[in-house]
């Protein structure tokens, strides 16, 4: 296995571990969602991110890294949510 691909694992991984946290304290709440609605977080997400990167203001406390991993998970969410029609 490459550096890289054990550098993907680890970042799956740990995006995995956010999403089960968020699922023990929200429940599959996100499940109701339309897919418009998943595209609106990444949206604002993308925003934070470019707020962070260009101003270094961060008024929330979420890193880039954090706002990064919460994209994958929207985006993993979005995914299944196109599957359900």
């Amino acid at each position: 296995m490459t550096k890289t691909e054990r550098q993907f694992d680890k970042v799956i991984q740990d995006c995995r571990n956010i999403f089960v946290k968020k699922m023990k304290d929200y429940g599959p709440s996100w499940r109701i969602m339309p897919p418009q609605t998943i595209n609106d977080q990444l949206f604002i997400k993308a925003k934070r991110i470019r707020e962070i990167e260009t101003t270094g203001v961060n008024m929330v406390g979420d890193s880039v890294h954090d706002e990064l991993m919460a994209v994958v998970n929207y985006c993993v969410m979005g995914l299944v949510q196109l599957e359900i029609g």
